[in-house]
């Protein structure tokens, strides 16, 4: 371990252009010795204050009184929470809060449902559409074929009236 010591030696210099006046400059010299200690000698650390107790992690309370003399010095019993008990509650809050959805996330959830749930509700309207227009087509394809059915001579009549069954068939529902 390396320790250096500074030196400072004070010099007094009369200014050269003026030799009469007897004005002086003040300049500082500064001289580094630095001195080699192995690790084996023991340094010695110096208590800093009889008011300061290492054994605690926290600063000493206590008042000061008339004269700077301290007073009312409170006892030592007092001990927080272990750290065991401080992990495990910091961890059951860490805990409880990712479990917690923020109203961010209640938001972001709302919107991306309400559009799902739009979506569908408009492929529901399609579909009923679509299904209103094929009743209607079926209707109006019925409607036609029993009118060429009066008109038809007897080869095309047998066609005919399985085309108007076969619309029946699909106009109620059943599948094929």
């Amino acid at each position: 371990m390396m320790f250096s010591q500074a030196s400072c030696f004070w010099e007094e210099r009369l200014k050269k252009n003026h030799n009469n006046t007897k004005d002086k400059i003040l300049t500082m010299t500064i001289k580094y010795v630095l001195k080699a200690k192995s690790v084996s000698e023991a340094v010695v650390v110096e208590p800093i204050s009889a008011d300061v107790s290492f054994a605690s992690n926290r600063f000493p309370s206590y008042n000061l009184g008339p004269d700077d003399q301290i007073i009312d010095e409170p006892e030592e019993d007092e001990k927080g929470p272990s750290v065991k008990d401080v992990v495990g509650k910091e961890t059951g809050d860490l805990s409880e809060q990712y479990k917690r959805l923020s109203v961010r996330d209640l938001a972001c959830k709302f919107d991306k449902n309400l559009a799902a749930a739009a979506k569908l509700v408009e492929e529901a309207k399609l579909n009923e559409v679509t299904s209103l227009e094929g009743h209607v087509t079926l209707k109006k394809l019925r409607d036609a074929l029993e009118a060429m059915r009066g008109r038809m001579d007897g080869r095309n009549k047998d066609s005919v009236e399985k085309a108007i069954s076969m619309n029946t068939y699909h106009s109620s529902g059943e599948v094929t």
